[in-house]
């Protein structure tokens, strides 16, 4: 299992605003990788990709991730407050359409 955190997720956890969140990202990083993809409530599934959330209550915020099932793979890609959730998770979906044909390495 390998977990990886995509570019335009570091530039957007960089703002000072975020930095009070580090820790539960961090806590929701290790239940990923001590629970796999169990840790997970599926969103959606595209070929082998499946994109699923992880939910903090406190900030009420929820950490969105891709896993590529072939290579058991993670990539997290969004960390954003639940009142934004319907508008990334549209998003998410369409760039997950995207990874099945360009791979989801070009497109974070």
């Amino acid at each position: 299992m390998e977990i990886f955190l995509v570019e335009s997720l570091k530039e957007k956890l960089s703002k000072p605003r975020f930095k009070p969140h580090y820790q539960t990202i961090k806590s929701l990083i290790r239940k990923l990788k001590e629970q796999g993809k169990n840790s997970l409530k599926f969103l959606d599934i595209q070929d082998q990709y499946v994109l699923g959330e992880m939910k903090v209550k406190e900030p009420p915020y929820r950490l969105y991730v891709i896993l590529n099932q072939k290579l058991d793979t993670y990539y997290i890609v969004d960390w954003s407050h639940k009142d934004e959730q319907s508008r990334t998770i549209k998003s998410l979906k369409e760039k997950l359409k995207e990874a099945i044909t360009i791979g989801i390495e070009n497109i974070f």
